[in-house]
């Protein structure tokens, strides 16, 4: 069976199911029918379900959203709490997240339908309820004449010849009856029935008589609630009526519905029961195949359309009327050619389905039609005739899918395809794709071109790989090496990333293999070849100059000590092994207060080392002893050292010998004179190492240039990828070198300046940085002027701005300048909205080389240099920040 969608407004869906309620996952209602509000008027939707109604069936303790599933896929039953007479009955579904109700209400009476003033219109057209009621009033009708005419029996019983008659006559019209009759006496034993109650149940009459209508009834199909409502009012002398399973001799059970009436004498005495038994097995099957066809309706939500046997448009649903465009009044009584066919309608389609229709038979085609609005669109159709009982067709049916998207996506498929064979021809990368049996089916250009073969691509596919494995293997270093690695890659079919081999040419080769796999079988494989000779040769000169620069640092003329939080030593240079006497290797894995320091001195290390743990950096002096007990004077200036997740994990300190200068504390002069120098021989150094550093880093980004240039259309996408890497990290590195060098040129000491105006110095700063258009620059107010070096003033403002500036990840960024005048300063605040700082990290963004970002431009210096120049006019600077609210400098400023 083919599966169908349909798809309803709440408009037509009320017309087909007006007493349905929808329920949301804790017991809701979200949605209920139009005529189930007029028989209870104060339901409303966001009640909770279980207030209003009360389960009848199936029977649960306590319905809640928990065992609320026990419900689906079985006959459910429920009543109005607040009204008792109101009793629904139908089947519960999830529907999405909510639960779906789909039923009728049940009237016993046809009175109770014109009480609760509901009209045919309230009902769904195939409502089976109110045929119901006419049949079970029809059947009261009949019961009232049986009753009267057991009446008339009783009256007559004196005349025993007439109420002999009448009996007869009674057990006639019980005999005539297609539906099962029994009689009982008042213990509830049969003491008669008719052939049709045999016929019901397939047991004999000795079977039969003198058992009850329980006994003979129940089975394990058998709703207990039933048998308990009939038994009670059995034995209460009151009619009843149920429904449920009967047993069958068989052991096959019959749907049935059963009902009784006592029959009393004339002075009141229950006598006898008698019960009519009908087999309600097709009206059920009619039920439940008319809930399933309910369910499919629901979940159709393709377009379908009836037309006549002449082809006449009759109906169409809403999914129709909103992919053609047209209206109902515009499609009924046309026919759907004449509306929906257009240019681009294949004929040879239109004939096929005209030649399917005049034939009767049934057609399933794909073909363009056009909307009202004349807009192209596919639809897949598959329809039928409908035939009456004597074979001759009386309507046609036919739904019609939207497959417009399909097609495109078809369409796009064809287009990748021919995209991807052409990219992969094209590629910088060398490309071999081969089929499980190692036949070549694409190859390109760069891979004949890697292996000097001098045919074309095209030329290449169906070639045997063993073989040409085998005819390239000279290319290689490692020939049989390299024929066996082939071997047991295919074999183990594992995915291999960029493993290096060496060609005999001097080259270096990374290569890939790539198993592919359809449907679970192994349907071929992909390798790429990628010349990193270049990249490799790069890796091994960045490798040599890392090992320059390591090899300065061993060896600068003051002593280098990096420990972790427990003092015990990291690394040490050469330098600090000739002030302390240790080698090397006495120093690393033991603690450095042990070795080099005196009893006096350990207490002084120990609170540095806690003072480190919060991140503080200063400078302290200490006695120290040698490896020969030779006492130095040292001159420490420490620093905490962070991991990537700006954890303190020990510390860093340059160690200056200053023995010479604690003994000639007498010659203060001369000391400072030689302190003096000693600086400027660090200044110097530092010039030195920043030429030393930056000319090889220019020398390196020259030659990357140079490479691009002569090679720009050689290279892979990753190469390239890589070479702006290494750019990147280059002009980083020298970013960084450059805020050292300036960080070491703010003095200690501010000199007086002139009078410069802040406003001008933030505006040429505003036309320096670059800004990007959603990003806006704003000050606020006139800023002052101040007795100030222009140049720091510069720097000091062009940091703060350009770092707002470049982290801001906002869609519509705003950075606010502005400035409030103090008594004695003004304090200057720079506002931006971007990502905010942690409240942990708001102390530390002033420290050198503190960076809590992956920016490619952060060095970690900008803001030291800020810190430092203010500190330098004896400021004071501080921030307030929210996470991805945004944060504000605050800068206070002396008036000079």
């Amino acid at each position: 069976m083919q599966d169908f969608q349909f798809n309803f407004n709440v408009t037509s869906f009320n017309t087909i199911f007006p007493f349905y309620i929808l329920i949301d996952k804790n017991l809701h209602i979200i949605s209920l029918g139009k005529s189930l509000q007029k028989i209870l008027p104060n339901l409303k939707e966001d009640i909770l379900f279980t207030e209003i109604f009360q389960l009848e069936r199936p029977h649960l303790e306590k319905l809640s959203s928990l065992n609320f599933h026990e419900t689906f896929h079985t006959l459910v039953v429920f009543k109005a709490i607040n009204d008792p007479s109101v009793s629904l009955r139908g089947q519960i579904n999830p529907h999405e997240d909510n639960f779906l109700f789909i039923g009728t209400p049940w009237f016993e009476r046809m009175e109770h339908v014109i009480e609760k003033k509901l009209t045919l219109h309230d009902f769904a057209v195939f409502d089976p309820l109110l045929d119901l009621l006419h049949v079970l009033k029809n059947q009261e009708i009949n019961n009232q004449e049986l009753k009267e005419l057991l009446d008339t029996v009783n009256f007559q019983r004196k005349k025993l010849k007439k109420d002999k008659e009448e009996l007869n006559k009674i057990s006639l019209v019980a005999s005539a009856n297609k539906n099962g009759v029994v009689f009982t006496d008042p213990m509830g034993k049969i003491f008669w029935c008719n052939q049709s109650y045999i016929d019901l149940t397939g047991f004999s009459s000795e079977e039969i008589i003198g058992k009850t209508p329980v006994q003979i009834g129940k089975c394990h199909l058998s709703n207990p609630e039933e048998i308990n409502k009939m038994v009670t009012a059995f034995f209460k002398g009151e009619h009843f009526d149920v429904e449920g399973y009967h047993a069958h001799k068989t052991e096959v059970p019959f749907c049935s519905k059963i009902k009784g009436q006592p029959v009393y004498n004339e002075a009141g005495k229950l006598i006898q029961y008698f019960a009519i038994i009908e087999n309600h097995t097709n009206e059920k099957y009619r039920e439940e195949q008319l809930l399933m066809l309910s369910s499919i309706a629901e979940k159709n939500m393709n377009s379908v359309i009836i037309c006549d046997k002449e082809g006449t448009i009759e109906w169409v649903n809403d999914s129709f009327l909103k992919m053609s465009g047209f209206s109902n009044e515009e499609l009924i009584g046309r026919k759907p050619g004449h509306l929906l066919q257009g240019p681009e309608t294949d004929k040879n389609t239109i004939h096929y389905l005209s030649e399917r229709i005049r034939k009767g038979l049934p057609f399933n085609c794909e073909i363009i039609n056009y909307t009202k609005n004349k807009k192209k669109y596919w639809v897949r159709i598959q329809g039928q005739a409908l035939l009456d009982k004597a074979g001759e067709i009386i309507k046609f049916f036919a739904i019609e899918e939207d497959i417009t998207l399909e097609k495109e996506f078809q369409q796009q498929l064809i287009d990748s395809e021919n995209r991807l064979t052409s990219l992969i021809e094209n590629l910088q990368s060398g490309i071999l794709l081969e089929d499980e049996n190692r036949k070549i089916r694409i190859v390109n250009k760069k891979f004949c071109t890697m292996f000097h073969i001098p045919v074309e691509p095209e030329q290449m596919k169906g070639v045997d790989c063993e073989i040409a494995a085998e005819e390239s293997k000279h290319f290689f270093k490692n020939p049989e090496q390299f024929l066996e690695r082939i071997a047991i890659i295919l074999k183990e079919k594992k995915r291999i990333v960029s493993e290096e081999i060496e060609l005999i040419d001097g080259r270096i080769f990374e290569r890939s293999f790539l198993p592919i796999y359809k449907d679970g079988a192994y349907a071929g494989h992909l390798w790429s070849y990628d010349d990193v000779t270049i990249t490799k040769r790069y890796k091994e000169s960045l490798e040599a100059e890392k090992q320059k620069y390591s090899s300065i640092i061993a060896n600068m003329n003051m002593g280098l000590l990096e420990v972790d939080n427990n003092d015990v030593v990291l690394f040490a240079n050469q330098s600090f092994c000739d002030m302390s006497g240790y080698s090397l290797v006495d120093l690393l894995g033991n603690k450095a207060a042990d070795l080099v320091l005196t009893n006096d001195s350990k207490d002084i290390i120990k609170n540095k080392n806690n003072v480190r743990r919060n991140g503080v950096s200063d400078s302290y002096e200490i006695t120290s002893q040698t490896k020969t007990g030779e006492i130095k004077h040292w001159l420490i200036s420490g620093a905490p050292n962070y991991n990537l997740n700006g954890e303190v994990t020990g510390s860093i300190g340059i160690h200056l010998d200053i023995t010479a200068q604690k003994s000639l504390e007498l010659q203060k002069e001369q000391l400072l004179s030689k302190l003096e120098k000693q600086n400027e021989r660090l200044n110097e150094y530092a010039q030195i190492v920043s030429h030393d550093l930056k000319s090889p880093l220019r020398s390196i980004h020259s030659l990357i240039t140079w490479i691009k240039e002569d090679n720009d259309k050689e290279f892979s996408e990753q190469t390239t990828q890589y070479l702006a890497m290494i750019e990147s990290k280059v002009e980083k590195m020298d970013h960084l070198i450059q805020g050292i060098l300036m960080y070491s040129k703010v003095h200690s000491d501010a000199t007086i300046g002139e009078k410069v105006s802040i406003h001008d110095v933030v505006e040429n700063c505003i036309q320096i940085i670059h800004i990007p258009e959603n990003i806006e620059v704003v000050i606020k107010n006139r800023l002052p002027i101040l007795q100030v070096e222009k140049f720091r003033m510069q720097q000091l403002f062009q940091n703060i701005i350009s770092n707002a500036v470049n982290y801001i990840d906002k869609p519509e960024g705003i950075v606010e300048v502005d400035c409030i005048e103090k008594k004695n300063s003004y304090v200057f605040s720079i506002k931006d909205n971007g990502p905010g700082i942690a409240p942990e990290n708001q102390e530390k963004i002033f420290k050198i080389f503190q960076s809590f970002t992956n920016h490619e431009q952060s060095t970690g210096i900008g803001l030291s240099i800020v810190k430092r120049i203010v500190d330098n006019y004896n400021g004071k600077i501080w921030i307030e920040s929210k996470l991805n609210e945004g944060t504000t400098f605050f800068i206070k400023l002396p008036k000079l």
